[in-house]
């Protein structure tokens, strides 16, 4: 199996930033971290899923990655 990668994507007025991390909780923490500075934050998973902040904790369970995205409000890149 090859290795999952999580983007993170964090806006504020004109500043972009992107990181990579390859475990879901690592991801979601920084994602949290940009939040609480202002940023507008989401993490694209491995599986092309696209999670919000107020979606993060669905990476950490089961009912996130691998799940039906049709059965959950997830986006899609």
């Amino acid at each position: 199996m090859g290795q999952m990668t999580f983007i993170i994507e964090a806006i504020k007025d004109d500043c972009r930033t992107v990181d990579f991390r390859d475990s879901a909780i690592v991801a979601v923490i920084l994602a949290r971290k940009h939040a609480v500075n202002g940023f507008v934050v989401s993490i694209t998973a491995p599986n092309g899923q696209l999670f919000f902040a107020d979606q993060f904790n669905l990476l950490l369970t089961s009912k996130g990655l691998g799940s039906d995205p049709t059965a959950q409000e997830v986006g899609r890149r």
